[in-house]
């Protein structure tokens, strides 16, 4: 519960902070975004989500939802699917990841290929992938271990949940301006083909600044919460 408190009060000051916009919508991504790997690392799968949840309703006085009051669920798809990782429940991550990756694909405003014959998909298809290796069976040992481990750890971890955060976040914005708000597939189509082209990289800077950030963080967690010898 004390976790839970903590990170969603960090967690709600960060969602109020905007970074870069969001490609296809008028909203913008926040700091919250780069912080969810670290929270996952350190408060786990129940007080994670609790904190992502808390702080995202929270910040709603401060930034209006977008997704009908829904928007805190990419956010705990990606806490909580890294949080099981390293709880070593990686089957749990792996059905959840698939039942989103399935629903986005059987959706009707989602478009199959980005270009030519390459699926829009193609990089959360390779999380997954990642996600099924031995390599994620590892990212909880590299994460304990440190040093270059760690560093290659919390970036696989970060990568496999940003992308989970990914497609929820696109099956809401179908919900949103599709179901709801009548937009056709064909104009979904022309959307989805500039996102196809910015998502990786927005994706990699997200990494990149998460895993950073999740190292620090999770050395002065370990530094305070472990005795010196």
């Amino acid at each position: 519960m004390t976790l839970a408190a903590v990170f969603a009060a960090i967690y709600l000051i960060l969602r109020v902070v905007p970074t870069f916009s969001m490609i296809g919508t008028s909203g913008q991504f926040t700091a919250g975004d780069f912080m969810l790997t670290a929270i996952a690392a350190v408060a786990g799968s129940w007080s994670g989500t609790v904190a992502v949840l808390v702080g995202t309703l929270l910040a709603y006085a401060v930034r209006p939802p977008l997704f009908f009051g829904l928007d805190f669920l990419p956010a705990v798809v990606n806490v909580s699917v890294s949080a099981l990782i390293l709880a070593e429940r990686r089957r749990i991550a792996e059905v959840i990841y698939l039942a989103i990756l399935g629903l986005f694909l059987v959706s009707p405003y989602s478009l199959f290929y980005g270009l030519d014959h390459v699926p829009y998909v193609w990089l959360h298809v390779l999380a997954f992938i990642l996600l099924l290796s031995p390599v994620a069976t590892r990212i909880p040992s590299w994460i304990k271990r440190g040093g270059y481990f760690g560093f290659a750890g919390f970036a696989a971890l970060a990568f496999i949940g940003t992308m989970a955060q990914h497609l929820t976040g696109g099956l809401l914005f179908e919900l949103t301006l599709g179901l709801v708000g009548g937009m056709s597939p064909t104009a979904f189509a022309s959307i989805w083909r500039i996102i196809f082209l910015a998502y990786p990289v927005e994706r990699l800077v997200i990494v990149i600044i998460s895993t950073i950030l999740s190292v620090g963080i999770f050395r002065s967690f370990r530094g305070w919460t472990q005795p010196s010898s």
